[in-house]
């Protein structure tokens, strides 16, 4: 055992005046603590108050019910807070939802006398849980009166703690962090004073250490008076010793000369056989040496395998041992020296195959031990039986050799299984006492259980009991077994006839090892580079390419979670979302429908491109103004949004059906950006009644609006992405392009890694791979798309778009405002205002 060390007095009694301001401390920490958590809850409780605020300000009642138009600052307040998670909720008088998050969870609230307004609207704050996550909730009541409709609404916002916990954390640090300098300095001095006031007991070591190693005389130093029994009772120690070394130097001098005597005794016999010439007193001579030889080799042998048996037993690496040929081995061994001992030797069948795993060299060992004691001790007094068979309950395997010796009394059998120790039935018969300690070593590396039982009609059994190694394969699993490949076969065709038209599959180039799932809003030409140009990075992978819209991309990754698409497994849960969509992209990060993913490429993207490590954005692509250049010169292509409100308002008929945009009620691309217009451009709403007038073409996507464009049918295309109309222009089209001087918005293709992906790191390292140098000059110069990285000096580069242009971009932020949009009731509202203004024929 190693040598228990004492404790420092120094140390102790340091800890104890450290413990005092310890504590204080931890009662200050604790105050601290509260405070800033208070502090951060009423920096953030103004904000989330803020928000509602706002909200208040447009409930109105139409048409005979209740309706909101989310203002953008409502949300935008609240997306200062760059990691938190938004939800809100506002409810008629009747607890009907008007919209937002109807299982957001809102205490009711008593505001005021019902039916009467109140110039001081009833509030409170209050926390919960929504959906997994801890959020704080303000609750805000508004009276609404109108002629047989009135009563309060419930307005509620909620936000998630990350940004509060950040604020709260930063707090304490500044504020705490005098403190525990101030502590490091006390417990500096504290520990300064304690080595001075405790310096007379150092003297005393000193003096102890620089001792003699056989000076045992008394401690002539005065000592300090707290510490003089103490040394009084070190010189009392001392003495006894003294007494103690006097004592052992008697008895290793006696054990010598006994040692020496047994050993001196064997050196007569041999001289007295080599001057001996009677062959009898000869004879009797050798076998008294023989007799004590054997004894001495016996007993060393049995130390050198007690040694050996623990060695292996230590560093044991299984191997299938065949209990069956290792007890014939034993068998054979025995029965060569047991002289007129009968052994006998039963295998049940129904034990085989009679393995274990193991170490062969050890187990025969305990063996061959318990077989000798049997023989040893039991003699000619009947045969001895080693049997194998299955232990009764079929869990395992149970060998078993009994004799009709003297047996061991129960009393004993728990100590003759220790080193050295041994039965009053051994007494008169030669042995070490460590056959069985052997025995008890082995069975518990092997984890087997060990018994010594009395045998019914006299004698002893020695049973060893092994653990069971394999379950038996169920009735009926072969069939199926048989049946699964089948099954999975024709799951397989069924998936792949279903979804043979929207899914490419891109082979792993060196074999696959594994296999990526990507749905996409990205066309087939933009993405292929990226996906081929990481294949040769990981040619073990291969990809399975879904082109989707960007609504059905948003829809089927809510529907999968819903339906358990966990469950469902790999083939058909994507692994990684992309959508130039990045309002609904957000939108499944807010509600819980991705997870994280960072690394030093993630860290490195502008704030405004990565929304709490799920969002990623890895392209920069203006919304530009493209023109058929055969078709409208250049000198008359408008550069700015009012310039093209001119141009349409003083030529309506050369302009008639030759203009095109997104329909905003279909585009998910094209309703994001029509919403930012309005939010910048105050004249926007003018803007599309120019082109409601002109009669303005809608398309869905980027691609039949530039179709429309290379055959002539419209002149103009307002708000296409840059990335594509680039692709057009470069493949020979006759596309021209005008980036927006008074300003540009600048979107940015986002990927997330669904919650319910089966290979997210899969999804990390392809998502690392966009970001990175190599992925963003695949994106720059071979996918037509715009890359976000500052170091590609590209012209389809952001650094290249802002050399190139003198016009403010606007790249729209990764954040919860985007949710304000996709408010159905500002939705709704914002379609029926842009289908009035757009006059649709």
């Amino acid at each position: 055992m190693p040598k228990a060390e004492g404790f420092s007095l120094r140390r102790r009694l340091f800890i104890r005046l450290l413990g005092v301001l310890a504590v204080l401390t931890a009662g200050l920490f604790l105050f601290i603590s509260a405070y800033a958590q208070r502090a951060a809850d009423a920096a953030f409780d103004r904000l989330l108050m803020a928000s509602a605020l706002s909200i208040s300000d447009t409930v109105r009642v139409e048409d005979g019910r209740f309706s909101v138009d989310l203002p953008y600052s409502s949300l935008g307040i609240l997306a200062q807070a760059r990691r938190d998670r938004v939800f809100y909720r506002i409810t008629a008088p009747d607890g009907a939802l008007v919209t937002g998050y109807h299982d957001l969870p809102v205490a009711p609230v008593k505001a005021g006398v019902a039916g009467a307004a109140s110039s001081d609207p009833a509030t409170r704050f209050e926390n919960a849980s929504f959906r997994g996550m801890p959020v704080r909730i303000a609750v805000l009541k508004r009276f609404a009166a109108q002629p047989e409709l009135g009563g309060w609404i419930t307005i509620a916002v909620a936000q998630t703690r990350e940004e509060r916990g950040a604020l709260a954390r930063d707090i304490l640090a500044n504020a705490f962090l005098p403190i525990a300098f101030t502590v490091v300095a006390a417990g500096g001095l504290i520990w300064f004073g304690v080595r001075q006031a405790l310096a007379p007991l150092g003297s005393l070591e000193r003096m102890i250490r620089e001792r003699q190693p056989h000076d045992f005389s008394p401690i002539a130093m005065p000592p300090p008076q707290e510490v003089s029994q103490l040394v009084q009772a070190i010189n009392q120690l001392m003495a006894r010793l003294q007494s103690n070394l006097d004592t052992m130097q008697t008895f290793l001098a006696d054990a010598a000369h006994q040692i020496r005597t047994p050993l001196a005794s064997l050196r007569l016999q041999a001289e007295l056989a080599i001057d001996e010439d009677d062959p009898d007193a000869l004879h009797r001579i050798a076998q008294r040496v023989h007799r004590n030889a054997v004894e001495a080799s016996q007993l060393t042998s049995q130390l050198l395998n007690h040694a050996m048996v623990i060695h292996r037993s230590e560093a044991l690496k299984p191997e299938d041992v065949d209990l069956g040929a290792l007890l014939e081995q034993v068998f054979q061994r025995a029965r060569a020296v047991a002289g007129d001992t009968a052994i006998r030797l039963d295998i049940d069948r129904a034990a085989e195959p009679a393995t274990v795993p193991g170490d062969a060299i050890s187990l025969r060992e305990a063996l061959t031990n318990l077989l000798d004691n049997a023989v040893k001790y039991a003699g000619p007094s009947g045969p001895i039986d080693l049997t194998l068979t299955p232990r009764p309950d079929g869990r395992g395997l149970r060998v078993e050799i009994a004799d009709r010796g003297p047996g061991v009394p129960d009393a004993e059998k728990r100590r003759v299984l220790e080193r050295f120790g041994r039965g009053s039935s051994a007494a008169g018969v030669a042995g070490s006492g460590l056959g069985l300690a052997i025995v008890t070593s082995v069975v518990e590396a092997h984890g087997a259980d060990f018994a010594l039982l009395d045998r019914p009609g006299g004698g002893l059994v020695a049973r060893i009991d092994f653990p069971e190694t394999g379950a038996a394969a169920p009735a009926g699993g072969g069939a199926a077994r048989a049946l699964l490949p089948l099954l999975v076969f024709c799951a397989l065709l069924w998936s792949s006839w279903a979804q043979a038209a929207q899914l490419l599959t891109y082979p792993a180039p060196g074999g696959e090892r594994e296999r990526l799932r990507i749905h996409s809003a990205t066309d087939r030409q933009a993405i292929e580079p990226l996906v081929l140009d990481f294949q040769q990075l990981r040619p073990d992978v291969t990809i399975e390419y879904k082109d989707m819209d960007t609504a059905d991309l948003y829809a089927e990754a809510v529907a999968v979670p819903a339906k358990g698409g966990a469950a469902k497994g790999a083939a058909e849960t994507p692994d990684l979302l992309i959508s130039s969509a990045s309002d609904l992209q957000v939108k499944l990060v807010n509600d819980g429908y991705t997870q994280p993913h960072r690394s030093a490429l993630t860290d490195a993207l502008p704030d405004w491109a990565n929304w709490r490590d799920e969002a990623f954005g890895f392209t920069f692509e203006p919304a530009v103004i493209a023109y058929n250049r055969d078709l409208l010169p250049d000198a008359e292509v408008p550069r700015t949004r009012p310039a093209l409100i001119r141009l349409l308002r003083d030529d309506p008929a050369r302009f008639s059906r030759r203009v095109a945009t997104y329909d905003t009620a279909t585009s998910g691309i094209g309703y994001l950006l029509a919403s930012h217009d309005a939010l910048l451009f105050g004249q926007y709403w003018q803007l599309v009644a120019m082109m409601g007038n002109a009669q303005a073409r809608l398309a869905c996507c980027s691609g039949d609006i530039l179709d429309m464009v290379e055959r002539g049918e419209v002149l103009i295309a307002y708000n296409v992405l840059g990335s594509y109309a680039r692709a057009r222009a470069a493949a020979g089209g006759p596309v021209g392009i005008v980036v927006p001087e008074d300003y540009t918005l600048v979107i940015s293709r986002v990927a997330v890694i669904p919650r319910t992906a089966a290979r997210p790191q899969l999804a990390g390292a392809f998502i690392d791979y966009l970001l990175s140098p190599r992925g963003q000059e695949v994106v720059a110069d071979r996918s037509a798309l715009y890359a976000i990285s500052s170091g590609i000096k590209r012209e389809a580069s952001a650094s290249g778009l802002r050399s190139s242009t003198a016009a403010p971009l606007h790249p729209i932020a990764l954040s919860p405002a985007l949710l304000v949009f996709l408010d159905r009731l500002k939705r709704e509202r914002f379609l029926q205002q842009w289908q009035s203004a757009i006059m649709l024929p």
